[in-house]
Formats: structure tokens, C-alpha cells, sequence
């Protein structure tokens, strides 16, 4: 770098590997003021203010892994260069410093070998540093290496079978043991030094962890449980791992709580703290775990034998949202103080935020401060930089995005996102306010404004992959296929097509004076177009040549990088020849070259990733001699792709496809812009002509400038003259706006005065109101003060007397402090002679114990020489007691956990108990509710049964009067006895409705015994039910008062514990009593022994044999309860069978009686017809014709006969005769269906499913039975009919009837007053 005139320096970088590296950004300091992170091959320590960055000094092809020690004082970086892999390590306490303090080769594999992972082991706590530094090696066996970092010495190496992707120590510094975890690995090892020799073992696989069932993400150690690792698989869990007894003591299923928002995140990462762990997930999500205050098991927890899982109950505090995006948090740490959290995410951005913040409630907004404002997440494919203003712009594919950053800054101002449209290039104006996007099928011009980026124009163009403005930003050229558009910015119209290439175009530049545009596509031709005429002026074609790059440096000058069978050549071509051609050596390609207007180095980007300064082309003869250069390695995992100088010389940017953005500040490039080129006339070059524009471009300027000016003042003319007419109309409009604005202005003063005359009253009115409110808190404020002067006088009374007393309580202490230091002076004088007799004791008994030691080392010589023979038989004697005590304390192990086993399951036994019991009860008290409920749904039914007692009341009064006037009618008929017999015809042609109205008769009969049937059925399940409830609630009194005796007893049970335990803690003070008070606790509260410590086995039994007893009696009467139960239920059962029984008897009698009726009225209209034939019409008249009237009605047990409940002809006709006062009577009318069909009952009758599912159906049937209309009948084989029935039937006989409806409204009666017994 010192030959070259051109030199470099980092300044920043844009960019990270928090997808692809672990722990790719830590905090570097406690404070959380900087970050250390890797971007590309560099490792950068920014400021998370400012965004100030330092690098440090690396030479690496790659850079693999990071770690930072505990206590941020020391960093490891794990790089692979094109010959090792190493580890350099930093000190970070040392301002400034970017040189590595150790350099560590632990492996020896070459260019091969690779470190994935690296950790430091705890800091010690009385300071220092660490001990061990560790790292894993790729591969599908992983070897595990540990090192004295300070000694560069390897200590140990073990391998394990399978990949490794996290290694971490424990996080105590007295316990050296590793963990290790892959895909489907994790393993634990520990390190063990034995005479100045470390050897690492490793554990066998943790129980209860299927590794090959499962997909291990991240695992760290819990700083808050000691020997507690928790670890995140890809199916959603998380594990946590004793490492001490390798098994699993808790899986958490939901990691991020419970809920359909967090029930598909997975945890990528965990970070332990002070309190707990931290989980980062999808979507930017982030869950805090903290441990439990109790220390109960949640459940999940699996004991352990020395009860570790006491310690870690876990409980889960709260997840939030850090960042609204898809990308996932990768890498979390956090400062010393535990107040900041830092966050990598998938999309390589960082970000910072609060600890506080993450206990956020869900309405609250939680956002994370983005370091830079953002990076991007793939290869970046167009770069592009601004002439007047310190921004660049980049595109990504993988992202869809488009970024402005400002250089300066070091920030990104304006991200925009585009989604499945993803652009392809990017060109920025040379002013900066301006630019041009290019995607897979359009073109668009944006306005860059200061936080976002506003469509301008759209072109629908196919297949633009590479666009770039002019110098002067006039022009714009586009690469489509093997076709180049060129537009005219001001117009933003297409120029011209260029064509000459027959292959798609891979490179394009203008010249420094945009005279010339230079094209090179992979047909192998190189093209040079006149600007002025789009012409070609030169074109070079070769076969076998692969162009990669070109630049143009003025007209007829340029430089480009080919490949040609696989060497990479360096062309100069000077007025459309070819000058010179340089091979390139090594394995790296120039992809990218450039040239700084005045210089003549030449600025190259590798495909490796590296950045390269030539410089100079010129004078290199030798065409086999490697020109000079320098190269700063810079991207990573890709070639440099893309890289811009500004103007003025000083900042160079570099693009590259591992998405990272480079700053480098440049000298050696301005100096030359100070001696101004020399024109070929000899004359310098004016200021005119130092223009971005050219000058055929300025002249034209100028003449549309002229044409504008003219076109300017006719435009002004016009517009003076139309401002003119303008002015006169509006002054119009302005004085008939005046009047009318004068009358408003007149009415609103009228106004004015009325509201301020109300207004002068209202405030009349409120000073009144106002002196009567001072008057009345001025009296309020004296009675206050007089009270408040009595209590500062009270007040002050106590203040004296404290004062007073302070005063005795000063002098006391005095007094006391007095005795208490001459108590002092003599107990210190007691002891310092105490403490000399001691001393001279001691020195006694140290010169005897000397002397002791000297004899016993003589005799123990002596005794050596002799006792060497029986030294073997006493160690094999001693070897066999130590087994027979092995086998001893083995046996008690395996008894006490037995004795465990057996309090966990009592303990267990109990919480069920406990659980039983609050069960039951709830369940009493759900019964009680639905009885009570019950209770008032009967008394609901009693309320509407009364009111349907009433309206039959009623209804029988209406039925009383009615038969009143069916007497009157009788008496009517009587009288008409001539008009009967000239019916006597009709009487004949009436008989076979009649047959027809009998057939419905007993149709209506059925049914209504039927529902009979019903109603009974349903009564009597009513009864059985209330029964059964009745029962059942006395069962469950008894029930309810056994739990609460229950409850009791052990609420006293729980008592006596608290008080024992209170005593024994406040008490007794003597901490050896505790053992024995805790062993009679355990016999009086878990073995419920009462009396005494040791219960014997008999009074155990005993106990036992009571609590037996007590079941069984229990279950003996609950048993007797059922069979009394059954047997009330058998017998009435028996007695309903019994019943229907009689009542089918009972039916069968008036089935037969009202089939003799029937024979007997045929009989009777039989004689009635021969009698009319005969013409003896006073045998109507006569007793016989009475009681066939009579006979009308009900007889033979209360049964209806089918003929009278049908209305005679004669009779309507009597009725409507005597209606309308005519002396002769009206024709028959036919019997309507109306009044010859009883109608049917509306709604439904409860069915025997529907009785016996809940009391609401059986409410409900109970109101549809209500709505039917239909009287209950009275019991078995009294078969009282409804009323309405009578009615429609009609002639019915005066006394029969009435005590017919008498009794039956007594058999009504009787039900409701049953029902309300009931």
C-alpha cells in the first residue's frame, strides 16, 4: 500500500451475517453503547447512537464464528483463510486497538478445515480472566477442542458423531463442563485436569430427549439453576435438561403462551439472564420466562432425586411482537445491567430495545430501534451513487427492495418494498433527487423525497437489467437483451435503439464528457456509439472471449476485463485499437473495473469478494510480469459486484452479492482535481466548460430559453389584461357584497344588544348568586379556623408533653450509655487477660504437640519398617468394608426413596382428596342451585294453575247460565208441539246426519280418552320424579354435611401444620432441635399420629380398620337408601298397572252402555217414525216423547249419549223462530262441521323421552296441556267431558247435565288442591 498513490480506509459498513453466523452481533461493552459485529470478511464495533465504526485488522477469506467473553473484555473470532483456519483474538479494553492480541491454529487441516462454533468459559469471581477458550470443526464428526488461550496451547480434543452448530460453557466458574449441540446432537462433556493434564470426557445422551426425533435449534446454560440447560427444537418445544442427572425435568409445549397468534411460533434462539431465559421466535417475536416464587411443580416438572426441580418452576411472563415483519429473531444478548437487549433477525438487521419493554401488555406498542435503519437480506444487484449529494442507491432481487442510504449519515433514509415485483437495477441522477428502477416487465422514474420514494413515470418495457444515467444526468441508457434504449431524461422519451450486438449485453459506460458510450456483450464484441449521431464508431469482435467488465475513460478510451480460455486479461484501447493487453494472475477475476477521471490508477472488484487498487496500466512491457496492487478483502461468500467513486474523490462504495455495503475513504484522488487539465490549444479549460452538460447541449438550452422568454410575455400580456376584467367584475361583486354584508352587520348588532341586555340580567343574577355563596363559605371558613385554632392548641399540648418526654428518654439513655461502657471497659480488661492466659496455654500446648510430633514421626519410622506386611491385608480388609458399606448406603438410598416414593404419593393421595372434595362440594352446590331453581319453577306453575282454577271458575258460572237457558228452551219446545209434528218429514231426511255425527262422537270420545291416558301418565311421572327429587336431595343433605365435616377436619388439619410450623420457626431458636421437631412433625401431620412420634403398627391397623368401618356403613345406608328407593318405585309401579287396569274395565262398562243407548234412541226414532206415519201426533207430546228428551241427555254413570250432544233440527229451527219473533218456523239447516265436530286440542302432549329429560319440557307440556283447553279428567272411570264439548253438541237435559258439571268441577277442585299440596 505504501508504493501505491492511492490509499484506503474503512469507515463504514452496512450490512451483517446474522442468518448464517452464531452470535453475529454482541454488545461490546456493559454499557450497550457499541456493538461488534461481522459484515463480510471484516468485523466491525459501531456505535448504536452515532453509528461511528471501527474495523478490526483481518486478512480472512471468511469469517466463521464469534464469541465474547463474560465480562466483554476479550473477542474470538474464527476465521478460514485460502491456507488455515485460526482463531484471532481481541482485546477490547484497549481504546483503538484493532490489532489481534493472540492468534490461535488450533487445527491443521488447510484450506479444508473450518471452526463453526467458539466459546470462552466463565470469568472467575474474584476477577481475572477466562481459562478456557473452546471451538467445534465442521463436518459430520465434530471435533471438539479446548485451549489455554493465554498458553496457545491445546489442552484437550475429543470428536462426537455428528455436526455441531452451538457450543456453550456453564455458567459457573468452578464447574467446567461443555455442551455441544447439532441438528440431532446434544451432548455434554466435562473437563477434568489431573497433574498438570486436561482430559475431557463425554456424557452419555440425556434420558427423556429422542435427539433423532427431534431438530435442535439453540440450548444455553440458565444462569439462575445451577446445572439447568434449556433448549429449542424445530417442532416448537423447548427442553429443560439437568445436566448433573442427564434427563429432562420439563418440556414446555407452548413456548410463547397459549393462544392461536402463538401456537406456530417456534423459539430460533434462547438467551439466559438473572431471572430466567428469553426465547426469540418467528415474526419477530419475543417470550420471557422467569422462575416461580413457590416452590411447587406446575405439572409438566419432573422430580429429581436431590430435588433440582424445586428450583426450576418456570412460569411464563409475557411474549410481544419487537418488530412487525416475517423475519425471525436469530441472536439475542444482553448488557451487564440486564436493561438493554440486543436482537439480530434473520433479514440481517439488528436492533436494540429495552428489557422493560418486553413486559409490554398487549395494547401497548412495542417497536425496535433498527440499527442503520436496516439492511439487506441477499445479493445486491444494482449500486448507484449521487454527484451533488453524499447517497447511493442499491437494489436487491432476493428482497424486493430498493434502499437510499445516506453515506454520510450512516443510516438508510428510505427503504421501499415491492413484494413478488422484484427490481432488477437501479440508476441515480447525478443530482440525487432522482431515479430510475427497472424490473422484470417496466420501467419507473421516482421522485426521491426525504423519507419515501414517489412514482413519477411508468414505462411498460421487458427485460431491463442494467440501467445507468449519463454523467450530465440527461441521458438514460438501458440494456434490454442485446438491444440498448436510450432515453431523454427531460422528456422521458425514448432517443433511439441501438443495435449491433447479437448476445445479450453484460456492460455498458459513458465517457467521463459523455461523448461516447462504450458496449460489451457476451457475443464478444466491443462497441463504441457516437451520443451525438447514435452511431457506431468502433466495433471489435473475437471469438473465444468472454467480456466481464468495461469502462470508458474519454472518447475513443476505455478499459475492459475478458476472459480468454480461462485467463483473465486487462484491455487498454485508445481511439477504438486495442493498446495493450495485461494478464491477470491468480485465481481471482476482475468483475468489475473503473477509472477516476485525472488518475491513473485503476479501481477493480474481485469475484472473491476482494477490492483491488492498481496503480498504473501504463509502461508494463513485460507482459508475463504481475502488475502492483493492493486489495482489501471486503465481501464475503460472493464477488464484489458493484462499486462507485464520488466526485470529488474522497469516498469510495463497494456492493456485493453477500448483501453488504461498504464505505472506504480514499486519498491520493483529489489532489489531482486541483491542477486543472490543460486544453490541446494550450488554453485552460473556462468554468463553462467544466459543466456537467456539454456544450452543444448548453446552446440548445439556451435557444428553447429564448423561446420560453417570448412565449413568457405574451403569456403576461394576456394574463394583464384578463387581471384587468377580472378587478372590474370582482368590484361589483365586492359593493353588492357590501350591502348585503351592511344588513347583516344591522342585524347582528340588533342581536348583539339583545343577548348583552340577557346577558347583563344572567350576570345580575350570578353576582347575586356569587355574594350569597362568599357570604355562606366565609362563615364555613371561620368555623374551619376556629376549629383548626383548637387543634393546633391541642396539638401543640402533645408536642410539649413529647418534648418533655424525649428529654426523660435522653437523660435515661445517657444513664444507660454510661453503665453500658463501664460494663464494656471491664468485660475488654477480663478479656485481655483471659486472652493472655490463652496465649501462654496455646504456646504450652504447642511446644508439647511438638514434641509429640517429633516422637510419633521417630515411632512412626519404626513402626513403617514394621507394619509393611500387614499394610496389604488391612487395604483388602478395608476394601471389603468399603463394598459391604457401599452395599449398606446403597440399600438405605434405595429405602429412603421408597420412603420418598411413598411421601410424594401420600402428598398426591391428599391434593386428590383435597380435589375430591372441593368437586363435591361444587357439586352440592350446583344441586342445591338447580333445586332451588326448581322450587320456583313449581311455584311459578302453582301461580299459573290458580289462574287457570279461575278462569274454569268462571267458565263454570258461564256453563250454569247457559243451562239456565237451556231450560227456558225446554219449556219452549213444549209448547210447539204442533210445529213438531209438521217436522216430522224433516225429521226423517235428518236421521243420517245423525249416523254420521254419532261415528265423529266416538272419534272425539277416543281422543279424549287418549289424552286421558296422557294427562294420567303424566301426572303420576310428575309424582315419581318429585319423589325421586325429594330422595335425592336428602341424599344429598347427608352427603353435604359428611364433606363439611370433612372440610373441617382438615382445615384444623391445616391449622395445626401452620401453627407447628410457626412455632417451630419463631420459637424455637436452637437450629439442632429442628431435625427432631421437623421428624415429629412429619409423624404428626403425614402419618396423622397425634400422641406421639413412633405410632405402633397396631394402632395404625386400628385407625384404619375405624376409617374402613365408617365406609362401609356409609355404603350400607346409601345402599338401603337405593333399595327403598326401588321398592317405593316397584310398588308404584304396581299400583299405576292397577289403576289402568280399572279404568280399562271401567271404559269397557261405558263402552257397552253407550252402544245399549244407541240401540235404544234407534229404537225410539224408529217408533217416533211410525207414529208420524200414523198421524198420532199427541204421542209427541206425550211422556214417552218427554223422556226421549230427557233421555238426551247424560246417563248410565256420566256418559254422554252420541244423540244428544247433537242439536236437533228442530230445535236450531226453533231457536232462529224464536230469534226473529215469526210465528211460522224457518226450514232445517244442515248440521255445519263446526258444530257437529268437536274440536281437536291445539299443541302436543309431552311423549315419554321428552317427560323424562329435563323440567322445563315438562313445563312446557304442561302449558301446552293449558292452551288445549281440555279440563284434566277427574280419575279413573269418572270420565268428566269439557264443557265446550257440551255446548257444541247440544241438546243436553236441565237436571242430568248440571250435576254432571257439579261433580265434575269438584273432581277439578280436588286436582288442584292436590297439586297445590304438592
Amino acid at each position: 500500500m505504501s508504493e501505491s498513490e492511492v490509499s484506503l480506509e474503512l469507515v463504514h459498513a452496512f450490512g451483517s451475517q446474522c442468518g448464517s453466523v452464531r452470535d453475529a452481533v454482541l454488545f461490546a461493552d456493559d454499557a450497550g453503547q457499541q456493538i461488534v459485529f461481522p459484515v463480510g470478511r471484516q468485523v466491525a464495533i459501531c456505535h448504536v447512537e452515532n453509528g461511528e465504526a471501527t474495523f478490526m485488522d483481518a486478512d480472512s477469506a471468511e469469517i466463521t464464528a464469534t464469541a465474547i467473553s463474560q465480562d466483554r473484555s476479550y473477542l474470538a473470532v474464527c476465521e478460514r483463510t485460502s491456507t488455515e483456519a485460526r482463531i484471532c483474538i481481541f482485546d477490547l479494553r484497549e481504546a483503538g486497538s484493532s490489532k489481534p492480541m493472540k492468534t490461535l491454529r488450533p487445527v491443521s487441516g488447510g484450506a479444508t478445515s473450518r471452526l463453526v462454533t467458539v466459546a470462552w468459559s466463565a470469568v472467575p469471581q474474584d476477577g481475572g480472566v477466562p481459562k478456557y477458550l473452546a471451538a467445534t470443526t465442521s463436518g459430520s464428526e465434530a471435533a471438539v477442542i479446548v485451549m489455554g488461550w493465554e498458553a496457545e496451547k491445546v489442552l484437550a480434543k475429543s470428536k462426537v458423531s455428528g455436526a455441531v452448530d452451538r457450543m456453550a460453557f456453564s455458567c459457573y466458574p468452578e464447574s467446567a463442563e461443555i455442551s455441544v449441540s447439532g441438528l440431532h446432537l446434544l451432548r455434554l462433556l466435562q473437563l477434568k485436569t489431573s497433574k498438570g493434564e486436561t482430559t475431557m470426557k463425554i456424557m452419555p445422551a440425556v434420558s427423556g430427549l429422542d435427539e433423532r426425533a427431534v431438530r435442535i435449534l439453540d440450548h444455553a446454560w440458565l444462569e439462575g439453576s445451577r446445572g439447568v440447560i434449556a433448549a429449542t427444537v424445530q417442532e416448537g418445544h423447548v427442553y429443560l435438561l439437568s445436566a448433573e442427572e442427564l434427563l429432562v425435568l420439563k418440556t414446555i409445549a407452548m413456548p410463547f403462551g397459549e393462544g392461536l397468534d402463538f401456537e406456530e411460533l417456534i423459539a430460533y434462539c434462547v438467551k439466559s439472564f438473572s431471572q430466567g431465559f428469553l426465547l426469540g421466535g418467528a415474526d419477530g417475536h419475543v417470550a420471557v420466562w422467569e422462575q416461580a416464587e413457590d416452590d411447587g411443580n406446575d405439572g409438566s416438572q419432573q422430580g429429581t432425586e436431590d430435588g433440582a426441580a424445586n428450583d426450576i418452576n418456570f412460569k411464563h411472563s409475557n411474549t410481544v411482537c419487537v418488530r412487525r415483519s416475517s423475519a425471525a429473531v436469530v441472536s439475542m444478548d444482553l448488557t451487564g445491567g440486564e436493561e438493554t437487549l440486543l436482537l439480530g433477525f434473520r433479514d440481517a438487521d439488528m436492533g436494540v430495545i429495552t428489557v422493560g419493554s418486553l413486559y409490554a401488555t398487549n395494547d401497548e406498542e412495542v417497536s425496535c430501534n433498527i440499527i442503520g435503519g436496516g439492511n439487506h437480506n441477499g445479493p445486491i444487484t444494482g449500486l448507484d451513487m449521487a454527484v451533488q449529494r453524499p447517497v447511493l442507491a442499491t437494489v436487491c432481487t432476493k428482497d424486493s427492495s430498493v434502499r437510499v442510504w445516506n453515506y454520510a449519515m450512516r443510516l438508510c433514509e428510505i427503504k421501499s418494498e415491492f413484494g413478488d415485483d422484484a427490481p432488477l437495477s437501479v440508476a441515480l441522477h447525478p443530482f440525487g433527487y432522482y431515479m430510475a428502477v427497472s424490473f422484470a416487465d417496466k420501467l419507473r422514474f421516482y421522485h426521491i423525497l426525504v423519507k419515501d420514494l414517489k412514482l413519477h413515470k411508468e414505462f411498460s418495457v421487458r427485460g431491463l437489467k442494467q440501467i445507468k444515467f449519463a454523467n450530465g444526468g440527461h441521458l438514460l441508457a438501458a440494456a434490454q437483451g442485446k438491444l440498448v434504449q436510450i432515453f431523454s431524461t427531460r422528456s422521458l422519451a425514448k432517443v433511439t435503439t441501438l443495435q449491433s450486438h447479437t448476445k445479450e449485453i453484460c456492460d455498458m459506460s459513458f465517457d467521463a464528457e459523455d461523448q461516447t458510450l462504450w458496449t460489451t456483450g457476451k457475443d464478444g464484441k466491443i462497441v463504441q456509439w457516437d451520443t451525438s449521431t447514435w452511431q457506431s464508431v468502433t466495433s471489435r469482435f473475437e471469438q473465444n472471449l468472454d467480456p466481464l467488465a468495461l469502462h470508458g475513460i474519454a472518447p475513443g478510451q476505455a478499459t475492459s476485463s475478458v476472459l480468454r480460455n480461462g485467463k483473465n486479461l486487462l484491455q487498454s484501447w485508445k481511439e477504438g485499437d486495442l493498446e495493450q493487453e495485461i494478464e491477470i494472475h491468480g485465481q481471482a477475476k476482475l468483475g468489475v473495473v473503473s477509472h477516476f477521471p485525472g488518475s491513473a490508477s485503476l479501481f477493480a472488484g474481485t469475484d472473491k469478494g476482494g477490492f483491488r487498487v492498481y496503480a498504473s496500466l501504463q509502461g508494463e512491457k513485460d507482459k508475463d510480469k504481475a502488475l502492483k496492487y493492493f486489495e482489501l478483502g471486503l465481501h464475503a461468500a460472493g464477488a464484489c459486484s458493484h462499486f462507485c467513486i464520488s466526485a470529488d474523490g474522497r469516498t469510495v462504495v463497494t456492493a456485493g452479492e453477500d448483501g453488504a455495503v461498504f464505505v472506504l475513504g480514499a486519498t491520493g484522488l483529489s489532489s489531482t482535481d486541483e491542477a486543472q487539465p490543460v486544453a490541446a490549444g494550450g488554453e485552460e479549460k473556462t468554468e463553462t466548460e467544466e459543466a456537467l452538460a456539454s456544450r452543444a447541449e448548453i446552446q440548445r438550452l439556451e435557444s428553447t430559453f429564448q423561446a420560453l422568454t417570448a412565449e413568457h410575455k405574451v403569456l403576461s400580456e394576456r394574463i394583464v389584461a384578463e387581471a384587468s376584467k377580472l378587478e372590474e367584475e370582482c368590484s361589483a361583486r365586492v359593493a353588492e357584497a357590501r350591502q348585503k354584508d351592511q344588513a347583516e352587520i344591522q342585524e347582528l348588532l340588533r342581536r348583539i344588544d339583545a343577548l348583552e341586555k340577557a346577558s347583563d340580567a344572567k350576570e345580575r343574577e350570578s353576582q347575586r348568586i356569587m355574594m350569597t355563596m362568599e357570604s355562606s363559605h366565609a362563615e364555613a371558613a371561620d368555623q374551619l379556623g376556629n376549629l383548626y385554632e383548637r387543634k393546633i392548641s391541642h396539638e401543640s399540648d402533645r408536642l410539649l408533653a413529647l418534648q418533655m418526654s424525649k428529654v426523660r428518654a435522653e437523660e435515661e439513655m445517657h444513664v444507660e450509655e454510661d453503665i453500658n461502657k463501664e460494663r464494656l471497659a471491664q468485660s475488654v480488661e477480663a478479656a485481655e487477660q483471659a486472652l493472655e492466659y490463652m496465649i501462654a496455654q496455646k504456646e504450652l500446648e504447642l511446644k508439647k504437640q511438638q514434641d509429640h510430633l517429633a516422637f510419633v514421626q521417630q515411632r512412626f519410622e519404626v513402626l513403617l519398617d514394621k507394619s509393611a506386611d500387614s499394610h496389604d491385608a488391612e487395604v483388602t480388609l478395608l476394601r471389603q468394608r468399603g463394598r459391604e458399606s457401599l452395599e449398606e448406603q446403597k440399600k438405605v438410598e434405595v429405602r429412603l426413596r421408597r420412603e420418598q416414593e411413598t411421601l410424594r404419593r401420600g402428598l398426591e393421595m391428599q391434593e386428590k382428596d383435597r380435589e375430591h372434595v372441593e368437586d363435591k362440594q361444587q357439586e352440592v352446590a350446583m344441586m342445591v342451585k338447580s333445586l332451588k331453581e326448581q322450587a320456583e319453577e313449581l311455584k311459578r306453575t302453582l301461580h299459573s294453575l290458580q289462574g287457570e282454577r279461575a278462569d274454569r271458575e268462571l267458565t263454570l258460572a258461564d256453563k250454569e247460565q247457559r243451562i239456565a237457558s237451556y231450560k227456558m228452551k225446554e219449556k219452549t219446545l213444549k209448547k210447539f208441539k204442533l210445529v213438531l209434528d209438521q217436522r216430522l218429514a224433516e225429521v226423517t231426511e235428518s236421521l243420517q246426519p245423525k249416523d254420521h255425527l254419532i261415528k265423529q262422537l266416538n272419534q272425539d270420545l277416543a281422543e279424549l280418552e287418549g289424552e286421558f291416558e296422557r294427562q294420567l301418565a303424566d301426572q303420576r311421572a310428575l309424582e315419581g320424579q318429585l319423589e325421586g327429587k325429594k330422595q335425592a336431595a336428602a341424599a344429598l343433605t347427608t352427603e353435604g354435611n359428611d364433606l363439611r365435616e370433612r372440610i373441617a377436619e382438615k382445615d384444623g388439619m391445616i391449622f395445626r401444620f401452620t401453627n407447628d410450623v410457626h412455632n417451630l420457626v419463631t420459637k424455637q431458636k436452637d437450629l439442632k432441635m429442628w431435625p427432631k421437631e421437623i421428624r415429629r412433625l412429619y409423624h404428626t401431620h403425614v402419618c396423622n399420629d397425634q400422641h406421639s412420634q413412633e405410632r405402633l403398627p397396631l394402632e395404625e391397623m386400628q385407625r384404619q380398620m375405624r376409617v374402613v368401618e365408617r365406609r362401609v356403613t356409609t355404603l350400607a345406608a346409601k345402599g338401603m337408601q337405593s333399595r327403598a328407593t326401588c321398592k317405593l318405585d316397584i310398588q308404584r309401579k304396581a299400583n299405576e298397572n292397577a289403576t289402568l287396569v280399572h279404568e280399562l274395565n271401567e271404559l269397557r262398562v261405558q263402552r257397552k252402555s253407550l252402544q245399549s243407548q244407541v240401540r235404544s234412541l234407534t229404537q225410539k226414532l224408529k217408533q217416533l217414525e211410525g207414529g208420524g206415519n200414523s198421524g198420532s201426533t199427541p204421542a209427541l207430546g206425550g211422556p214417552s216423547r218427554k223422556q226421549a228428551i230427557e233421555d238426551g241427555g247424560i246417563t248410565a254413570g256420566n256418559s254422554v249419549s252420541p244423540a244428544a250432544m247433537s242439536p236437533s233440527p228442530s230445535a236450531q229451527s226453533l231457536d232462529n223462530t224464536s230469534s226473529v219473533n215469526s210465528p211460522m218456523p224457518m226450514p232445517p239447516r244442515p248440521p255445519s262441521a263446526t258444530s257437529a265436530t268437536v274440536r281437536e286440542p291445539t299443541g302436543s302432549m309431552p311423549g315419554p323421552r321428552q317427560r323424562s329429560s329435563s323440567r322445563e319440557q315438562l313445563l312446557e307440556g304442561s302449558r301446552a296441556n293449558s292452551r288445549t283447553k281440555v279440563p284434566p279428567l277427574s280419575g279413573p272411570g269418572k270420565g268428566a267431558y269439557p264443557a265446550e264439548v257440551l255446548m257444541r253438541t247440544g241438546g243436553v237435559s236441565g237436571g242430568q247435565e248440571v250435576k254432571d258439571l257439579q261433580a265434575s268441577n269438584t273432581n277439578l277442585r280436588g286436582q288442584l288442591d292436590s297439586l297445590m299440596k304438592s
